[in-house]
């Protein structure tokens, strides 16, 4: 259903007033693809020209584009930018990348402004070379990735992983199917995921889960032996190298929906993982976390090297790391001691 228009087919602003505000964020991206007449112009990372630095003005130019994209698109709401990055670079066949991520705490999307901000970007790039060469291609722009607001597009497949495959030896019971919320610990951190996922798995052994609640659920079966969660890991890697993963341990107890939607809204495209740091010590949670596809060569050279701690991998990397805060708490639970008194104030 068209969302622009009013019951009586006639254009209008879309109502938010009864929104709420949350961390909106997107990245969009423009390609320029330049004829070799300019490769004389080209000064380390820069095309210097006789009306200045292309890239450095280009930048400025889609920097401005976003801040004024509610004047030029009739039904964009003027919103409040938080933060825009504008980043070009050009590979060896001069063809010109340039990404716009914007980022905004408001009742609506920034989409359009990433859009604008890549497209104004390009054209200037345009304007400043064609006196070189009118040869110059406009290529794709696209929306990359947004997150905040009821849909999240990360630019490739987003897959769930509930780790459930320890032993829970100090637990004496597996931890996966305690109660808290009514239900098995690990069916209700699958159906939280499943509101964010394109799919979700149970991370398992073997048959772990025959005769429970869990054996209906999509399941990837851990491939490596006696490897600990960092196997379950891996085999979901494996699986799906494309995508990005949500791994979450199957014993957070307070566990929810807020917890995804902080890992989605500081998603970063660059980094192997956008994960929380823990309240304590400041090391990156790695059981409740969000990886791109990059993480799969990184955990799998660790675990060639003889690293088992997923922790240590991330300690060693490029990490979006987050604070835990409003509502957020990745606490989890040992023994059998902590278990009453976290039940006891669940009741």
């Amino acid at each position: 259903m068209l969302t622009h228009v009013d019951q009586n087919q006639r254009p209008t602003m879309v109502d938010v007033t009864a929104k709420s505000t949350s961390i909106r964020m997107a990245m969009a991206q423009c390609q320029v693809q330049l004829p070799k007449d300019l490769k004389a112009f080209i000064q380390g990372d820069e095309l210097q020209l006789k009306k200045g630095p292309v890239f450095q003005t280009a930048i400025i130019a889609g920097t401005m584009a976003v801040k004024k994209t509610y004047e030029l698109i009739p039904f964009c709401h003027q919103i409040p930018i938080e933060s825009c990055k504008v980043k070009i670079q050009m590979d060896e066949d001069l063809l010109v990348t340039i990404t716009c991520k914007v980022k905004s705490i408001y009742k609506t999307g920034v989409e359009m402004e990433a859009l604008h901000g890549a497209m104004m970007a390009g054209l200037t790039i345009y304007d400043m070379c064609k006196a070189i060469s009118h040869n110059i291609i406009l290529k794709e722009t696209k929306l990359i990735f947004k997150t905040g607001g009821k849909h999240t597009l990360l630019g490739r497949p987003t897959m769930g992983l509930v780790l459930t495959g320890g032993k829970s030896e100090r637990m004496q019971e597996d931890k996966a199917l305690i109660s808290y919320n009514g239900m098995p610990h690990a069916e209700f951190i699958y159906q939280t995921l499943a509101k964010y996922c394109d799919e979700v798995f149970i991370s398992c052994k073997s048959n772990q889960w025959k005769d429970t609640v869990l054996e209906s659920y999509p399941s990837i079966i851990d491939k490596f032996d006696n490897a600990g969660t960092i196997g379950g890991m891996l085999s979901a890697f494996d699986k799906y190298p494309e995508a990005n993963w949500i791994i979450v341990a199957c014993d957070l107890i307070f566990f929810n929906d807020k917890t995804v939607q902080k890992l989605l809204s500081h998603f970063d495209e660059d980094s192997i993982a956008t994960c929380f740091k823990n309240v304590e010590k400041d090391f990156p949670e790695a059981l409740c976390a969000l990886y791109t596809p990059k993480a799969r060569n990184i955990f799998h050279d660790a675990f060639q090297s003889g690293v088992r701690c997923p922790v240590k991998v991330l300690g060693q990397v490029k990490c979006e790391m987050i604070s835990q805060e409003d509502g957020i708490n990745l606490a989890n639970i040992n023994s059998k001691q902590e278990l009453l008194k976290v039940q006891n104030e669940f009741h």
